[in-house]
């Protein structure tokens, strides 16, 4: 018998029993749309972290201190050393910004517009421009403090407008003002900083804004890749236990490993609505192959073989998991691009009041927050897979009612009532 005319017939049996299709078919979409939307959130992370990584390439080394501070002398101690190509000192603290009747808490970073540079990679701004040099207190404004989450994405900054930063030391509140200079295109996430809610502003005015005397974190740049290890060694040799050492590498590999373990576990989890739609589908096949059973009988009597009458229960099978697989994709995809929104909303730093971002390296409060930035990644290689599980689950499903299907004696199903 032609597989066209399988088919037919196995679209026909279920759209005979629309309801009872529907709501298996309804089974196989959670399972798909589950594995895409969860699976696609680590891969969207891992993908905007290493980006983030790849931009700092791969002859950084980020120098922390632990038990000691870096100060001018550090980065000219460190810039002399064999295979060291540049020093770039950074210095971070968590404020409470102002505007209007919303206080929000963000991380300030100081760093020269060079050394901005090398740490993002490129400079990319939705309007105004990158600060000079100076000791001006002008800042370059993270997307998601300039379009915040509270206001619907709506700019809430201007260029030029002065902003309002507090930090509290003890029982004393120590209020500073800095003017907008440019304001920051969307970065994403990143192991480091959280880019989209951070402030920059110039090492000279973020020393004299934060009281600071000594710096929170150095960027070391070897000359090349191979000088890499060599430098990393004699920082060992010079600092010891003093300061924590971890190159681009390391932090890729860490990364890596994490969102990998993180995924298969997330989609595996989501396997299992796959697994519960199967069984759903056996029992569904069964009662299907029991309520046809003069039906069974009438077309093994006009010709039909055994095979054939397999082939026909698999086809409705396959075409339960090919429809819920189809559907599954799209629905997941959906869910995928908005979960980012929600965790945005939910986790805003608007809703953490004054508390600190995550920590850094070595203990160094060096984040943005709990707000998360990036965009989930649905690959073509995810999609097939998921599409290629949801119709295997369905087919191995209907197996054992098919063979029961194909193995009745067609005297008995005609006479059975």
């Amino acid at each position: 018998m032609k597989i066209r005319d399988i088919l037919w017939l196995g679209f026909k049996g279920l759209r005979e029993r629309k309801l009872r299709a529907a709501l298996t078919i309804l089974g196989v979409v959670i399972g798909v749309a589950s594995i895409i939307a969860l699976v696609s959130q680590t891969t969207g992370i891992q993908v905007s972290v290493l980006n983030t990584l790849q931009s700092l390439g791969p002859t950084t080394l980020i120098v922390t201190p632990s038990r000691t501070t870096f100060t001018q002398v550090d980065v000219a101690k460190i810039a002399s050393i064999p295979g060291v190509d540049n020093v770039i000192p950074m210095v971070s603290a968590q404020m409470e910004l102002t505007l209007g009747s919303e206080t929000k808490a963000v991380t300030v970073i100081g760093v020269d517009s060079e050394g901005l540079r090398i740490f993002l990679g490129e400079i990319r701004l939705v309007e105004g421009a990158v600060y000079p040099p100076s000791s001006v207190p002008l800042a370059l404004v993270g997307h998601n403090i300039a379009f915040p989450v509270s206001q619907a994405g709506s700019q809430g900054l201007n260029i030029g407008q002065p902003l309002i930063l507090a930090q509290q030391s003890g029982q004393v509140s120590r209020r500073v003002t800095v003017q907008v200079i440019g304001i920051l295109d969307t970065y994403g996430s990143s192991s480091l900083i959280q880019t989209d809610n951070t402030l920059f502003i110039p090492m000279e005015s973020a020393m004299k804004i934060l009281n600071r005397k000594s710096y929170s974190l150095l960027l070391v740049k070897a000359a090349s890749i191979d000088g890499v290890s060599n430098v990393q060694e004699l920082l060992t040799n010079i600092y010891g236990n003093s300061v924590q050492i971890i190159t681009t590498k390391q932090i890729t590999q860490i990364v890596s490993t994490i969102t990998g373990l993180l995924g298969a576990l997330l989609g595996t989890i989501a396997a299992i609505s796959l697994t519960v739609a199967g069984v759903g589908i056996i029992n569904i096949m069964l009662v299907s192959v029991f309520e046809r059973t003069r039906e069974i009988g009438v077309l093994k009597s006009i010709g039909f073989k055994d095979s054939d009458i397999m082939k026909l229960f698999l086809s409705e099978s396959a075409i339960i998991g090919l429809t819920g697989g189809v559907i599954g994709l799209i629905t997941g995809y959906g869910v995928s691009m908005a979960i980012p929104y929600l965790l945005q909303t939910i986790l805003s730093p608007n809703a953490q009041g004054s508390s600190t971002g995550s920590a850094g390296f070595g203990g160094t409060s060096f984040g943005g927050g709990m707000s998360l930035s990036y965009t989930p990644v649905v690959t073509l290689d995810m999609a097939c897979v998921s599409l290629l599980v949801a119709v295997s689950v369905s087919v191995l499903a209907g197996l054992y009612p098919a063979w029961r299907a194909s193995r009745m004696d067609p005297i008995k199903a005609l006479r059975y009532e």
